[in-house]
């Protein structure tokens, strides 16, 4: 583009760090995209809307297998439009909603007495997550200690089963 052997720097007189010129500085002193740029606020709203019908009400954050880009194609539009409408809205990223998600799917499961026939890892697995260790890792990022010690403490004392008083 600017010739063989030549850089942009060679052909303006000035260093240029093109990672850094797509990135726009918001009220919060955090990098923005620019992508998230391109996608109205209007958009994003409805994008966002849309992806939340898709993920909570439909329950596809319980799929472990379904991804950002499958999310996009349901959706009928790109990838980086649903990145751009997710941070916009949460500041976070695809897999912190799901997780967000999933975590509170998992938290609703321990509390209950209905699923104290289930291990942790089973209603980890119930909630979406891959395996034992992803849903240790991210239940650890969010709370103070493990998916068992929230259990033991949000948990109702189970009935006696011997038929004592």
């Amino acid at each position: 583009m600017y010739g063989k052997g030549r850089s942009y720097y060679a052909v303006c007189g000035k260093k240029c760090n093109f990672a850094v010129m797509e990135k726009k500085e918001t009220g919060e002193g955090r990098p923005q995209r620019a992508y998230h740029r391109q996608i109205s606020d209007l958009t994003s709203d409805e994008l966002y809307v849309k992806i939340l019908q898709k993920l909570v009400v439909e329950k596809l954050y319980r799929d472990p297998d379904y991804t950002a880009r499958q999310l996009a194609t349901d959706l009928r539009t790109t990838p980086r439009y649903v990145a751009a409408a997710i941070a916009r809205h949460t500041g976070n990223n695809y897999n912190a909603l799901v997780n967000h998600y999933r975590l509170r799917d998992a938290c609703r499961r321990l509390a209950q007495a209905r699923y104290a026939c289930y291990t942790v890892e089973e209603i980890g697995l119930m909630s979406g997550f891959s395996s034992r260790q992803a849903f240790y890792t991210a239940f650890r990022r969010v709370f103070d200690g493990t998916p068992l010690q929230y259990r033991q403490k949000h948990q109702p004392a189970l009935p006696d089963a011997s038929g004592k008083d």
